[in-house]
This record gives C-alpha cells, sequence and structure tokens, in this order.
C-alpha cells in the first residue's frame, strides 16, 4: 500500500500501557492525541481555545498517527483487512455542539486513504478534558488479514 511509504514512526508513550495490541486477527489501537515530532500540535478546548478548522485538523493527526501504529504493529497496511470501529473524543466548551463534524475529519481521513478498508462504525463522545490538554483523541479497532 503506498501511503505506507509516507507514515512517519509512530509516536510512543511514557505512560504504562501498550499503544496497539494484536490479538488473533484483531488490532487494538490506543487512543491517539494530535502528535507531530513528539509535540502536540493543538491543545485546549474547541469553541474555547480552538475553531472548529483546527479540531478537524487535529482529528487528521490522530487519524495519521492510528495509520502510522497499524502500519508498524500489524505487519504493515497490507495485512490490514478492514477498520471496524473508531471513537473519537473531542474535548469541548459548553458552547460547542458539533462535535459529529470533527469527527467527521477523522473518519474522511481513514476512508480517503484506505478507501472502502476505511469504512467503520464509530462513536463520538464530547467531554471536559482529554490527556495533555489535547483537543482530540481516536481511537481504532481494525481486523487484520494474518496474524502477527
Amino acid at each position: 500500500m503506498g501511503v505506507a511509504r509516507s507514515l512517519p514512526q509512530p509516536e510512543g508513550t511514557k505512560y504504562p500501557y501498550e499503544l496497539v495490541i494484536v490479538h488473533g486477527l484483531t488490532a487494538y489501537v490506543a487512543g491517539q492525541i494530535p502528535k507531530q515530532n513528539g509535540e502536540l500540535a493543538y491543545t485546549g478546548k474547541v469553541g474555547q481555545d480552538l475553531k472548529i478548522e483546527e479540531a478537524i485538523a487535529s482529528a487528521r493527526i490522530c487519524s495519521h498517527q492510528v495509520l502510522a501504529w497499524l502500519n508498524y504493529s500489524a505487519g504493515g497496511l497490507e495485512n490490514l483487512d478492514r477498520l471496524l470501529r473508531m471513537t473519537c473524543y473531542v474535548a469541548h466548551d459548553d458552547s460547542f455542539e458539533n462535535i459529529s463534524e470533527v469527527a467527521d475529519g477523522a473518519s474522511n481521513y481513514l476512508i480517503d486513504t484506505l478507501g472502502d478498508q476505511g469504512r467503520h462504525v464509530r462513536a463520538v463522545v464530547g467531554v471536559k478534558s482529554l490527556p495533555r490538554n489535547a483537543p482530540v483523541l481516536v481511537e481504532v479497532t481494525a481486523s487484520l488479514l494474518a496474524p502477527v
């Protein structure tokens, strides 16, 4: 898959959990925040500190990290059967109501990048805050073609 060549090395964590667990033919990717080059690309709450366009960009970065982790830990994107589920968490102030539009940024990125393999069911959850003051967090469950 040509997209794999454009993916960065996935952003790690110093915290006590796994970023991907592959069990059988299922890959569980932990929640990804919008990190680039070791730093958060965006911080704050949507509607208070960020405009919706910045939140959508954050969601796309999170999805890019999801794919980087699948590429790194699940036998490469060529071993991806399809995405199954995406959950998008959006930290927002009380006045912001368009959390689904933010999640659309993540969904559209995954579908645009992977085609039909990127289609998924999803949940969108508005929250008061996210780790490290991130505005968006995206987690994914995927089906693989072969065990890793």
